[in-house]
Protein backbone atom coordinates (compact mmCIF):
# COMPACT_ATOMS: atom_id res chain seq x y z
CA UNK A 1 0.00 0.00 0.00
CA UNK A 2 1.47 3.25 -1.04
CA UNK A 3 2.07 6.08 1.90
CA UNK A 4 1.27 8.92 0.03
CA UNK A 5 -2.31 10.13 -1.37
CA UNK A 6 -2.03 11.42 -4.74
CA UNK A 7 -4.55 12.24 -7.47
CA UNK A 8 -4.88 13.44 -11.10
CA UNK A 9 -6.88 15.95 -12.83
CA UNK A 10 -7.27 16.84 -16.46
CA UNK A 11 -8.28 20.54 -17.61
CA UNK A 12 -10.97 20.86 -20.32
CA UNK A 13 -9.88 21.82 -23.46
CA UNK A 14 -12.49 25.29 -23.05
CA UNK A 15 -10.00 25.93 -19.35
CA UNK A 16 -6.88 25.77 -20.47
CA UNK A 17 -6.50 29.45 -18.84
CA UNK A 18 -6.54 28.32 -15.18
CA UNK A 19 -6.56 25.21 -13.13
CA UNK A 20 -9.46 24.85 -11.13
CA UNK A 21 -10.19 21.69 -9.51
CA UNK A 22 -13.13 20.44 -7.23
CA UNK A 23 -12.07 21.04 -3.24
CA UNK A 24 -13.74 20.41 0.33
CA UNK A 25 -13.82 22.89 2.99
CA UNK A 26 -14.31 21.92 5.98
CA UNK A 27 -16.66 23.67 7.67
CA UNK A 28 -17.51 23.90 11.75
CA UNK A 29 -21.10 22.91 12.90
CA UNK A 30 -22.50 24.69 15.69
CA UNK A 31 -24.10 22.44 18.40
CA UNK A 32 -26.59 24.45 20.48
CA UNK A 33 -25.05 27.58 19.22
CA UNK A 34 -21.14 26.73 19.90
CA UNK A 35 -18.79 24.76 17.90
CA UNK A 36 -18.03 21.46 19.22
CA UNK A 37 -15.09 20.46 16.82
CA UNK A 38 -17.36 18.48 14.11
CA UNK A 39 -17.10 20.04 10.68
CA UNK A 40 -19.03 19.43 7.86
CA UNK A 41 -17.27 19.10 4.07
CA UNK A 42 -18.85 21.73 1.54
CA UNK A 43 -17.80 21.30 -2.29
CA UNK A 44 -16.07 24.79 -3.80
CA UNK A 45 -13.89 25.13 -6.34
CA UNK A 46 -10.41 26.00 -6.01
CA UNK A 47 -7.75 27.69 -8.70
CA UNK A 48 -4.39 26.67 -8.37
CA UNK A 49 -2.39 29.81 -8.48
CA UNK A 50 1.25 29.18 -8.14
CA UNK A 51 1.86 33.15 -8.07
CA UNK A 52 0.28 33.34 -4.58
CA UNK A 53 2.18 32.99 -1.60
CA UNK A 54 -0.58 32.57 0.85
CA UNK A 55 -4.23 30.44 -0.09
CA UNK A 56 -7.12 32.49 -0.11
CA UNK A 57 -10.97 32.04 0.10
CA UNK A 58 -13.56 34.49 -1.23
CA UNK A 59 -16.08 36.55 0.88
CA UNK A 60 -19.00 35.02 -0.69
CA UNK A 61 -17.98 31.64 0.97
CA UNK A 62 -16.99 32.84 4.31
CA UNK A 63 -20.12 34.49 4.34
CA UNK A 64 -22.17 31.59 3.80
CA UNK A 65 -20.20 29.44 6.14
CA UNK A 66 -20.07 32.13 9.10
CA UNK A 67 -16.33 31.60 9.54
CA UNK A 68 -14.89 34.11 12.26
CA UNK A 69 -12.04 35.87 11.35
CA UNK A 70 -9.26 36.08 13.95
CA UNK A 71 -6.91 38.62 12.50
CA UNK A 72 -6.01 40.97 9.62
CA UNK A 73 -2.91 40.69 6.58
CA UNK A 74 -1.71 42.99 4.04
CA UNK A 75 -2.03 41.31 0.70
CA UNK A 76 -0.11 42.97 -1.81
CA UNK A 77 -0.92 42.58 -5.67
CA UNK A 78 -0.30 44.78 -9.09
CA UNK A 79 -3.28 47.26 -8.06
CA UNK A 80 -1.47 48.08 -4.49
CA UNK A 81 -2.04 46.48 -1.36
CA UNK A 82 -5.29 45.85 0.93
CA UNK A 83 -5.84 44.62 4.59
CA UNK A 84 -7.76 41.46 4.25
CA UNK A 85 -9.47 38.93 7.51
CA UNK A 86 -7.96 35.88 7.66
CA UNK A 87 -9.32 32.73 8.55
CA UNK A 88 -8.02 28.95 9.80
CA UNK A 89 -9.53 26.80 7.30
CA UNK A 90 -9.21 22.95 6.36
CA UNK A 91 -9.19 21.79 3.01
CA UNK A 92 -10.00 18.32 1.53
CA UNK A 93 -8.60 17.59 -1.71
CA UNK A 94 -9.69 14.88 -4.18
CA UNK A 95 -8.57 11.32 -3.09
CA UNK A 96 -8.17 12.47 0.29
CA UNK A 97 -5.19 14.28 0.24
CA UNK A 98 -5.89 17.32 2.89
CA UNK A 99 -4.86 20.38 4.12
CA UNK A 100 -4.87 21.36 7.96
CA UNK A 101 -5.21 24.60 9.93
CA UNK A 102 -4.11 27.11 6.49
CA UNK A 103 -4.53 30.99 7.37
CA UNK A 104 -6.57 31.87 3.95
CA UNK A 105 -6.97 35.78 3.22
CA UNK A 106 -10.14 37.05 2.38
CA UNK A 107 -10.79 37.88 -1.14
CA UNK A 108 -13.69 39.78 -2.85
CA UNK A 109 -15.20 39.97 -6.65
CA UNK A 110 -17.05 36.99 -8.80
CA UNK A 111 -15.23 34.35 -9.78
CA UNK A 112 -15.50 30.85 -10.69
CA UNK A 113 -13.49 29.45 -7.72
CA UNK A 114 -14.30 30.30 -3.80
CA UNK A 115 -10.65 29.24 -2.55
CA UNK A 116 -7.14 30.01 -3.96
CA UNK A 117 -4.42 27.37 -3.56
CA UNK A 118 -1.50 29.30 -2.97
CA UNK A 119 2.28 28.23 -2.35
CA UNK A 120 1.19 27.38 1.51
CA UNK A 121 -0.13 24.51 0.52
CA UNK A 122 1.02 23.50 -2.56
CA UNK A 123 4.94 23.46 -0.93
CA UNK A 124 3.50 20.63 1.05
CA UNK A 125 2.64 18.39 -1.80
CA UNK A 126 5.11 17.36 -5.30
CA UNK A 127 2.91 18.74 -8.24
CA UNK A 128 3.40 18.55 -12.26
CA UNK A 129 1.86 19.87 -15.08
CA UNK A 130 2.44 18.16 -18.00
CA UNK A 131 0.99 18.65 -21.28
CA UNK A 132 1.20 15.76 -23.30
CA UNK A 133 -0.58 15.59 -26.87
CA UNK A 134 -1.98 18.65 -26.43
CA UNK A 135 -3.68 17.86 -23.42
CA UNK A 136 -3.16 20.03 -19.79
CA UNK A 137 -2.90 17.50 -17.07
CA UNK A 138 -2.38 18.16 -13.21
CA UNK A 139 -0.77 15.81 -10.47
CA UNK A 140 -0.93 16.28 -7.29
CA UNK A 141 0.66 13.53 -4.57
CA UNK A 142 1.36 14.52 -0.58
CA UNK A 143 3.84 13.92 1.35
CA UNK A 144 6.08 14.84 -1.31
CA UNK A 145 8.60 12.13 -2.54
CA UNK A 146 11.75 11.72 -1.33
CA UNK A 147 13.93 13.23 -4.59
CA UNK A 148 13.17 15.76 -7.50
CA UNK A 149 11.64 15.22 -10.64
CA UNK A 150 14.59 16.45 -13.02
CA UNK A 151 12.84 16.45 -16.66
CA UNK A 152 16.47 17.41 -17.45
CA UNK A 153 17.62 13.88 -17.42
Amino acid sequence: MADYAAFTYQVPDNHRHSIVIDIEILVPVPIEGYPQNRKLPLRAKALIDTGASRSAISNSFVQAAKFVSYEKCTIRMAKGEYISSVYVVDIIFPHGISAGNIKAAEFSGRHEFDFIVGMDILRMADMAITNAGGITVLSLRSPPAGKHIDFSQ
